[in-house]
């Protein structure tokens, strides 16, 4: 019944795509030990994929991409949590001066995402489109098309 996206419709307000999260703070269900400071977000959406309402959020001064996935009619419990910090081995807070995730889009079974990859050391800035799988069940790592 879901498997399309629904992108955009009244779900990406702020209010509604930030909606649960005071109430994730003191969530019983823990993915990770990592605590998101919601008053730093800078990029946010929410999008109904595979059934599931599945949101990503950019939180300034924090490399990593927050990516969540909750039940229908649940905002306030997340079913999966997952902070992408890597791609490949290498670690966005070690291994790059700068991890900037400029285009997030949602698709029936995956978010699309275009990163610039600033290189801490010697190397040129890279602009790559890389996606995450996005299952039911899971939430996939940070593959980059070359």
């Amino acid at each position: 019944m879901f498997t399309r996206v629904w992108k955009r419709v009244l779900l990406t307000t702020p209010w509604l795509v930030l909606y649960a999260a005071p109430s994730l703070s003191g969530s019983t269900a823990k993915a990770s030990e990592r605590h998101n400071d919601y008053s730093k977000v800078t990029k946010a959406d929410i999008a109904i994929v595979q059934e599931r309402a599945v949101r990503y959020v950019v939180i300034a001064d924090n490399p990593c991409l927050t990516v969540q996935s909750f039940r229908l009619g649940h905002p306030a419990e997340y079913h999966r949590e997952k902070f992408i910090c890597s791609v490949g081995g290498a670690r966005f807070d070690r291994d790059f001066a700068l991890v900037d995730f400029k285009t997030l889009d949602f698709h029936d079974d995956r978010l699309d995402v275009e990163v610039e990859f600033i290189p801490s050391r010697r190397g040129r800035k890279a602009v790559r489109w890389c996606s995450i799988a996005l299952q039911p069940d899971s939430i996939g790592d940070l593959m980059c098309h070359r």
